[in-house]
């Protein structure tokens, strides 16, 4: 697979990934069936096996409030980002223009027949049967002449049998 098939693959998965999310982001039901699965820590357990409050390890420097104002500036919610912006239209529009663009390429480097090929192909077989017919009537008169002419010739021989008996006999 060279460079534009593994980009081409690339922005395919990415566009699957897109659809994905704005169907998730779409229907509420998913979305509270995942956020069930997925806890909201990165550990379920981290307080088991830290043996307490994971806050005690933080440096005692940083201010409890300042630490929740950063969280809250880094955590987004997918439901916070505006998506009107995103257009998936526009965004298939320009997967269709790169495979457009590239489908020579990949007929050529894939061996794929286009309707092209096939009606060069069904040209030629109109061709070569109509050749075959043509033949197959030349051959048909050849052997209906060469049979007149093995008549002919059988004759003559039979000719030439009958004076040189006569001669024969004189």
């Amino acid at each position: 697979m060279d460079a534009t098939e593994a980009i081409a693959v690339i922005i395919l998965i990415i566009a699957i990934v897109v659809l994905i999310y704005y169907y998730l982001l779409n229907s509420p039901s998913t979305i509270d069936k995942i956020r069930n699965y997925v806890p909201t820590s990165a550990d379920a357990h981290m307080d088991e096996v830290l043996g307490g409050n994971p806050s005690d390890l933080v440096n005692s420097d940083v201010d409890e409030e300042e630490s929740e104002s950063m969280t809250k500036r880094i955590k987004v919610k997918l439901s916070d980002i505006d998506m009107s912006g995103i257009n998936t239209d526009a965004f298939s529009n320009k997967i269709d223009a790169f495979l457009d663009a590239k489908s020579d390429e990949l007929i050529k480097d894939w061996s794929l027949a286009t309707t092209d090929d096939l009606d060069d192909l069904q040209a030629k077989f109109t061709e070569t049967t109509s050749n075959v017919d043509e033949l197959e009537k030349d051959y048909k008169e050849f052997k209906k002449s060469s049979e007149e002419f093995q008549k002919i010739t059988q004759e003559k021989l039979d000719d030439l049998d009958k004076r040189i008996e006569s001669l024969e006999n004189n």
